[in-house]
C-alpha cells in the first residue's frame, strides 16, 4: 500500500472515530440533561398535584374500603359524586403535562406493608366508558379498580414512602413489562396546607399519590438528537475525508518525488538527483540522498567490475564450503542442514556396518616415521574412500587407524549386508596387493554386524555424522575379536549373505558386553554356474574374491 494510501486512511480514520465518538458523548449528554429536567418537572408536578387533591372526598371514599371483589359495589363507588371528583383532579394533575405524565393515581395503606389498595386511578372511568360502547381494551390497558389490592414488594421506593410516609422519586426509568413502557414514578404522600404528611387514627400515611411520566417524548427529541449528530458525524466524516486526502498529498509529495528518483537510480541513471522542496526531515533526506548519489557516481566505473570480483569470490567461497560440507556429511544430511534443520536424529532398522583395523600397526608405528605414517594412512583410507564410493556405502569416520562405514544410510537400501560385504573383500584383497608392492607386513580385522541404528548429527561445532546402538557397538565387537586378514560377522548377518557368500562358522566366542555369540568367518562370494558360463563364452572368468 502507498504511503499516501496510509496517510490517508490513517488520518480519516481518527477523524471518523472522533466524529463518532463526538456523536455518542452528545447523545448521552442529551439523554442525562433530559432525563434529569423531566425528573425534576416530575416531581414538582407531583408536589403541586398533591394539594390539589380534595382530602374530605378521599377520606369519604376510604370510609367505603372493604368491598371486595363485588363488582356490583365497586362500581357504585366508581360512580360516586368523590370518586368522579378526584378522578377529574388526577387529570387535571395529568394535563399539566399531557405528553409526558401517563399515569396518575392513589393509593391507601392495608395492614400488610407489602400490600398497597388502589383508592383512584385517572383511567379508571375512562376505561369504564369505552367498554360501556362496547369497544374493547388494548392490550396494556388495564383497569386499577376502587380497593383492588396492589403488590409493592418489588417496588421499594413506593413501599419506603408509605412506610416512611416521605415523598421518594425514582433515579431513572425503568421499563414496565406489564404496561410495556420505560417510565420513572415519583410517590409523594398527601399532605396539609404546610406540606406536613398526613396520617390515619393509626399513625399510617393517609395516602399516597403516584405519577408516572413516560420517556416517549424523551425518545422522540433523542431521536431527533441523534439524527441531528449522524448528520454532524457524517458532515464531519466527509469533512476528514477531504482534508485527509489533501494533507496525504501534501505530505507524500516530497516522497514520491524522492522515490521517482530512487527507482531511476536504481535502473542505473547516476545522474538522477531528486528537487529539495522542504526544510523538514524529508528535505534533509532528499539533500543526503543527492550527496550520496554524487559519490556513487564518481565511482559507477569501478562498481561493476568490484561487484563481479566479489561475486566470484562468493561464488567460489560458497562452492569450497560446499565441497567441504559434502566431505563431511553425506548429501542429503548436508541438505537438511542448509534448510534449517538444527538437530538431524533418523532411525534406521535395516542396515550393515562395518568396522576396520590394521592388524600390528601399533609395533609398525614404532618402526615408522610418523610422516610415513600418516602418508601410508592416507593412501589405504583413500583406496577405502573409493571403494566405499564405488559399493555405494557411506564412510562415516576413520579413528587412529581404524575405519567405520555402514551400507542402507542415509538412503535405505535392500541389499546392504551384499554390498559391505563386497567391499570387505576388495578391503582384503587391496590391503594385500599393498602389502605385497611395498614389503610392509600388513593385514586387517574386519568386522560387520546387521540391525538396527540411530544416525544424526548433534552439537554445532565440529560436528559429522554418526551412528549410535547396539548394532554398532557389536559391529566394533566383531572387529576388536576377529582375526587378521579375515573378516568376521554376526548370525544375523551371516543370515543375510549364506545364499550368497561362503562362510564358515567360527563356533560361539565371548563378547564382551554381549556374552557367547555365534560368528561366522567371510570367506568368498559364491561361483554362479550361469555366469561361469557367461565367462566361457566371452573370455571372462567369474567375478570371484
Amino acid at each position: 500500500m502507498r504511503l499516501r494510501r496510509k496517510l490517508t486512511i490513517a488520518f480519516f480514520g481518527v477523524s471518523s472515530l472522533l466524529s463518532v465518538l463526538l456523536a455518542l458523548f452528545l447523545y448521552r449528554f442529551v439523554e442525562r440533561q433530559l432525563t434529569a429536567e423531566y425528573r425534576d418537572r416530575l416531581r414538582d408536578v407531583t408536589q403541586v398535584g398533591r394539594h390539589a387533591i380534595d382530602l374530605a372526598a378521599y377520606q369519604r371514599l376510604l370510609a367505603k374500603r372493604g368491598v371486595g371483589e363485588d363488582e356490583i359495589k365497586i362500581g357504585e363507588v366508581e360512580h360516586s359524586a368523590d370518586y368522579k371528583q378526584i378522578s377529574d383532579q388526577l387529570k387535571m394533575i395529568r394535563a399539566t403535562e399531557p405528553k409526558l405524565i401517563h399515569f396518575a393515581y392513589l393509593l391507601a395503606p392495608t395492614d400488610d406493608p407489602d400490600k398497597l389498595k388502589f383508592v383512584v386511578d385517572a383511567d379508571v372511568l375512562d376505561l369504564r366508558a369505552k367498554l360501556a360502547r362496547g369497544e374493547k381494551l388494548g392490550e396494556h390497558e388495564d383497569i386499577s379498580h376502587f380497593d383492588q389490592a396492589y403488590e409493592v414488594e418489588d417496588i421499594p421506593l413506593l413501599k419506603q414512602a408509605l412506610a416512611e410516609c416521605s415523598s421518594q422519586l425514582e433515579p431513572d426509568f425503568v421499563y414496565d413489562e406489564d404496561f410495556d413502557l420505560t417510565s420513572v414514578s415519583a410517590y409523594i404522600p398527601l399532605s396539609d396546607i404546610d406540606g406536613k404528611p398526613l396520617r390515619d387514627d393509626k399513625g399510617n400515611c393517609l395516602g399516597i399519590l403516584g405519577v408516572d411520566i413516560s420517556d416517549a417524548k424523551m425518545r422522540a427529541v433523542l431521536d431527533d438528537a441523534g439524527g441531528l449528530a449522524i448528520k454532524l458525524s457524517l458532515a464531519v466524516i466527509a469533512l476528514a475525508l477531504l482534508v485527509s486526502i489533501g494533507m496525504g498529498t501534501v505530505l507524500t509529495r516530497s516522497i514520491l518525488a524522492l522515490t521517482d528518483t530512487v527507482r531511476r537510480f536504481a535502473d542505473k541513471d547516476f545522474a538522477a538527483r531528486t528537487q529539495v522542496r522542504s526544510k523538514d526531515e524529508i528535505g534533509q533526506l532528499g539533500k543526503n540522498f543527492n550527496a550520496m548519489a554524487d559519490t556513487i557516481q564518481l565511482h559507477s566505473e569501478n562498481l561493476e567490475d568490484l561487484v563481479k570480483q566479489r561475486t566470484a569470490e562468493l561464488t567460489e567461497e560458497k562452492a569450497t564450503s560446499e565441497r567441504l560440507l559434502l566431505n563431511v556429511l553425506p548429501g542429503p544430511i548436508a541438505d537438511r542442514l542448509k534448510r534449517g534443520e538444527s538437530l538431524i536424529v533418523d532411525r534406521f532398522d535395516a542396515v550393515s556396518v562395518m568396522f576396520a583395523d590394521l592388524a600390528g600397526f601399533t609395533s609398525l608405528s614404532s618402526r615408522t616415521t610418523p610422516e610415513a605414517l600418516v602418508t601410508m594412512l592416507n593412501e589405504l583410507f583413500s583406496m577405502f574412500d573409493k571403494l566405499a564410493e564405488q559399493h555405494g556405502l557411506e564412510k562415516i569416520k576413520t579413528i587412529g587407524d581404524a575405519y567405520m562405514v555402514v551400507a542402507g544410510i542415509p538412503q535405505p537400501i535392500a541389499d546392504h549386508a551384499t554390498a559391505i560385504a563386497h567391499m570387505a573383500i576388495d578391503m582384503i584383497a587391496g590391503i594385500d596387493a599393498y602389502a605385497k608392492r611395498t614389503g610392509t607386513p600388513l593385514s586387517i580385522r574386519i568386522g560387520i554386524h546387521t540391525g538396527s541404528v540411530v544416525a544424526g548429527v548433534i552439537g554445532t561445532k565440529k560436528f559429522i555424522y554418526d551412528l549410535w546402538g547396539d548394532t554398532v557397538n557389536t559391529a566394533s565387537r566383531m572387529e576388536s575379536t576377529g582375526i587378521p586378514g579375515r573378516i568376521q560377522v554376526t548370525e544375523t548377518t551371516f543370515k543375510l549373505l549364506e545364499s550368497q557368500f561362503e562362510l564358515e562358522p567360527r563356533g560361539p566366542i565371548e563378547i564382551k558386553g554381549k556374552g557367547s555369540m555365534n560368528t561366522f568367518l567371510l570367506v568368498k562370494q559364491r561361483i554362479d554356474p550361469d555366469r561361469v558360463s557367461i565367462g566361457v563364452i566371452t573370455g571372462r572368468g567369474p567375478t570371484n574374491a
